[in-house]
């Protein structure tokens, strides 16, 4: 194999990699989520763990 042909199937590989990294997500980023990072309340009958 040539190294004309190799380095253009190398540089065809690397253009379909670099399109499909910058696609479109189906994931909305913006959507709230259930977790709001918010812990329930401890109930003050149990002991804390030692």
């Amino acid at each position: 194999m040539s190294k004309k042909l190799l380095y253009t199937i190398l540089a065809g590989a690397l253009s379909v990699s670099v399109l499909a990294a910058c696609g479109d997500t189906t994931e909305d980023p913006a959507a709230p989520t259930d977790d709001s990072g918010v812990e329930a309340p401890v109930d003050e009958a149990e002991e804390p763990a030692s």
